[in-house]
């Protein structure tokens, strides 16, 4: 041990004879690390994190209806989870849940807040505590029964104070609510990052929600969890579900024909995103690999170089009689330091980067908030990486480096055999990694950019909007259709609006809403079309520019007590009436008959890169959503339109919580999230690996230069110019650097063909991707060698002949 600590401080003091070598070399290690640490610790928070508040999440089972058609993540009813509840032997306990926005009121202002309305058991499932007084229970899930709610501790400090919480009123969706206690800290049920404001019971939620029936089977709209009994598996839970399906399907064949349950361990991750999350994860830590590779071989290039420069110290002490372990070992252990010291500073890096995250604004519905600051476990991993990839790089170096020495190097005539090739190999890897790295980044933006410039069925320009939650305020159909005409009306006539409207669902962003289309002639199950559909007012075609090909758009008399009509784009015109004209068609949905009056021209709904998707429009006059977007056309800035929208709302209905105004095109850049976050990513590490790169050449072409020095002297004393000597020395850099280019397009290749899914709009091949990519690179090659080169040119050859 005693030794071992001399050893280390050997090491130190020879790092620090050379500090801005050291410097770079742990700061190239600090990147390396961090990408990976940052990557690791977005993982740790979505996927392994404990949920706060909650005990045993190993035991917890989410718990999801299965369609006929094999698809799963769908809710069920109030009566279904009831029967779930109360037939299952595998679990201890099943509770259920759902979320919504609704107003909250302490005072006269209202705010939109999140409420998580819950089955009576659900805290005690859970086995969460109360911070303050006591959680919701069982005996408060009754119809008839006292209105209670307990709010998070966040709430409670913000607006209530915690000591002071338990005992005041609060109102939700205009209904006063007793507060009986606070969450515990961070409490955040089953789901991390949700901010839940408020938990009241099921019960309570029938009273103030509007179309809440809790009797009804085709309901859907809970989520359940369950806790798994001592010793019973994931396998046992499925098995044990599986007959209640079958025999709900035969009690109530019309409602749970085909319908399944499918259990999932809690991750605190939503289990329909988490296969699209892995995904995204496997390729951000694929690109922290490939960065953190080109730090190390970097690193691994400089010691090398060092390595030759120290080779009269290691002959020395070859001769006088060291052992090889005894020559690696110094070696190896000034590469630890470094790399060690590179983790710490990585990870002081990820702390940074951690808060740059958390600062991302994701445009969804309910708010999200992450904690991505490093854990222990994330503190953990930066070491152990640090000391792994120290160890294999530092190892292999450093035997490279000690694996022939000879009286040479006593008389200044050293050369490390395969240094060269060596440091070549690693500036190949390098420029081959930034080739994969700047290609992918190329696709991303290519992708971004062509979403951004196609036409996704509509003119986002000028388009600012705004959603209002109705339903908490216990709107009726016939209310929700006043609101609508009246604040369209007054909205178009504010200075600088040329044209206003409201929808139930507006194209490219966050959530969906689908129904099932059969035509008259066909009443077989098999026969029915899920399509998706929106609701819209009589001016959303105008407003959005969406052209009407044939038939007209809606009309005022298309109200409510009117035959009612429909809209339909060219794809479902096309997908349901091939030989006929749509117009003048009608088809059911939902048990309700509707009649064509328009086609309307195809655009994009989910996805800029999705083929023709169907869609259908219904009236908002004779349909009304309970939480509708608000649109406007203008030219004004959204600083000087927010408030005049507010001011309308305000004069409407006092009692409605604001949500933030925002432009259309912020909206629509939710459905290229994925592709925001890669591109922005691969383009970061890109740019890095990028710079090593062209500082790894540099070096490869000084080393090279610094070894022939003789050599050239001789070609200069013998008649050659100055440009002679820099084509030479350039050739065999650019002779490096063409290897690498061309292995990174091979894997570049292969890469851009597994990103297919997340690239739309241009080849995997895209070969304006990946010219722009290889012309960069050969830029930035010629310009890495040509420095080094042209010094090579000003050796004196006289001084050169007499170095030797």
């Amino acid at each position: 041990m005693k030794n071992l600590l001399v050893d280390i401080s050997r090491a130190v003091r020879s790092l620090r004879s050379h500090p801005v070598t050291s410097l770079v070399i742990a700061a190239t290690v600090a990147i390396g690390i961090a990408a990976g640490a940052t990557v690791f610790s977005i993982a740790d928070t979505l996927l392994l994190r404990s949920l706060p508040g909650v005990v045993r999440q190993s035991e917890l089972v989410n718990v999801h209806a299965t369609a006929a058609d094999g698809s799963t993540f769908h809710s069920v009813s109030y009566p279904t989870y009831k029967d779930l509840r109360d037939r299952n032997r595998s679990l201890s306990g099943l509770t259920a849940f759902s979320s919504r926005l609704v107003s909250l009121a302490t005072g006269e202002e209202p705010r939109l807040g999140v409420v998580q309305i819950v089955s009576g058991n659900y805290f005690d499932v859970l086995g969460a505590r109360a911070a303050s007084g006591r959680l919701i229970a069982p005996g408060d899930d009754r119809a008839g029964g006292d209105l209670v709610a307990v709010v998070s501790q966040t709430f409670a400090r913000d607006f209530l104070g915690i000591s002071t919480a338990v005992g005041q009123t609060l109102k939700i969706n205009g209904r006063a609510f007793t507060i009986v206690g606070v969450a515990p800290a961070g409490f955040c049920g089953t789901f991390l990052a949700q901010p839940f404001d408020v938990w009241i019971p099921i019960s309570a939620w029938a009273a103030i929600g509007p179309n809440t029936p809790l009797n009804q089977r085709d309901r859907v709209w809970l989520e359940l969890v369950g806790r798994k009994r001592s010793g019973v598996s994931l396998a046992q839970v499925h098995a044990d579900l599986e007959p209640i399906g079958r025999q709900l399907a035969k009690e109530y064949p019309a409602i749970y024909r085909g319908v399944g349950y499918d259990p999932r361990p809690v991750t605190g991750f939503e289990d329909s995103l988490l296969s699209g999350a892995l995904g995204v994860f496997g390729v951000l830590s694929a690109m922290a690999a490939l960065i953190l590779l080109v730090g190390c071989v970097n690193v691994a290039g400089i010691f090398l170089a060092r390595s030759v420069s120290r080779a009269r110290e290691i002959a020395v002490r070859a001769a006088l009689g060291a052992r090889r372990h005894e020559l690696i070992r110094p070696l190896l252990l000034e590469h630890m330091v470094l790399f060690v010291a590179g983790g710490g500073l990585g990870l002081a890096l990820t702390s940074w980067t951690a808060r740059l995250l958390e600062r991302f604004d994701i445009p969804t519905p309910i708010p999200l908030r992450f904690d991505f600051s490093p854990t222990i476990r994330v503190a953990g991993f930066a070491l152990v990486l640090s000391v792994v990839v120290g160890l294999v790089f530092g190892l292999s170096a450093s035997i490279f480096a000690t694996r022939r020495v000879s009286s040479d190097a006593l008389r200044g005539r050293f050369e490390l055999p395969g240094a060269s090739r060596a440091l070549g190999s690693v500036v190949a890897v390098q420029l081959a990694a930034c080739v994969l790295l700047l290609a992918c980044a190329g696709l991303f933006l290519r992708t971004v950019l062509q979403a951004v410039n196609r036409n996704p069925g509509f003119e986002p320009e000028n388009l600012v909007m705004m959603t209002v939650d109705l339903s908490v305020l216990g709107y009726t159909p016939a209310q929700i259709r006043s609101f609508d005409e009246r604040i369209v009306k007054r909205l178009a006539a504010l200075p600088g609006v040329d044209r206003a409207t409201v929808a139930g669902v507006l194209p490219l962003g966050p959530g969906h809403r689908s129904t099932t289309v059969r035509l008259p002639e066909s009443a077989a199950e098999r026969d029915a079309v899920d399509i998706d559909t929106a609701d819209v007012w009589d001016s959303y075609f105008q407003t959005l520019r969406i052209p009407i090909l044939r038939g007209r758009a809606f009309l005022p008399s298309d109200r409510d007590g009117a035959p009612l009509v429909a809209v339909v784009n060219e794809s479902l015109a096309r997908r349901l009436w091939p030989q006929r004209d749509a117009v003048g068609q009608s088809f059911s949905s939902e048990g309700k008959s509707y009649r064509v009056v328009g086609v309307a021209q195809d655009g994009k709904y989910r996805t800029p890169g999705e083929t023709q998707r169907s869609f259908l429009y219904v009236a908002s006059r004779q349909e009304p959503t309970t939480r509708p977007a608000l649109v406007l056309h203008t030219g004004r800035d959204l600083t000087l339109i927010t408030p005049a929208i507010r001011r309308e709302l305000r004069r409407l209905d006092p009692a409605i919580p604001f949500a933030a105004v925002y432009s259309v095109r912020t909206h629509m850049g939710f459905s290229l999230l994925p592709q925001r976050i890669l591109l922005g990513v691969s383009a970061t590490l890109g740019g890095i690996g990028l710079l090593l790169a062209a500082v790894g050449l540099a070096g490869l072409v000084g080393y090279s230069v610094s070894r022939r020095t003789r050599e050239i002297g001789v070609r200069v004393a013998l008649g050659a110019t100055p440009g002679d000597v820099v084509r030479l020395e350039m050739k065999r850099g650019l002779a490096v650097a063409a290897a690498g280019l061309a292995g990174g397009t091979v894997l570049a290749l292969g890469a851009a063909r597994l990103l297919r899914s997340l690239t739309f709009g241009i080849e995997p091949h895209d070969p304006v991707t990946f010219m722009l990519v290889l012309l960069l690179l050969a830029v930035v090659a010629i310009s890495a060698t040509y420095v080094p080169s042209r010094g090579a040119a000003r050796i004196d050859p006289m001084t050169a002949l007499r170095s030797e």
